[in-house]
């Protein structure tokens, strides 16, 4: 048994004329079933993003960030003493 739908698009609106384009470039035949994979691969997609939404959510409740110590500070400050004899000399005839 077959159940017929009509289809139309909105040629103002840039998204169905995206689509009606998709459309047209298959064969006749082939358009019902370009519609059929359209729809589940969309409903998938969006099956999908709920399930990773929901995945990420339920982590982020059972995260326990550790607490960063205060005194983790970059020392900029480079000492003299520290640097290669070599490296003092090139400094020096800049």
């Amino acid at each position: 048994m077959r159940k017929r739908y009509y289809l139309s698009f909105d040629m103002d609106d840039p998204r169905h004329r995206e689509a009606e384009r998709l459309f047209s470039q298959q064969a006749n035949r082939q358009r019902t079933d370009f519609v059929v994979s359209s729809i589940l691969a969309a409903a998938q997609t969006e099956r999908l993003e709920q399930l990773v939404r929901q995945a990420v959510r339920e982590e982020l409740q059972n995260l326990r960030l550790a607490e960063v110590p205060q005194t983790l500070t970059p020392d900029t400050a480079v000492q003299l003493k520290e640097l290669p004899g070599s490296l003092i000399h090139a400094l020096e005839e800049l």
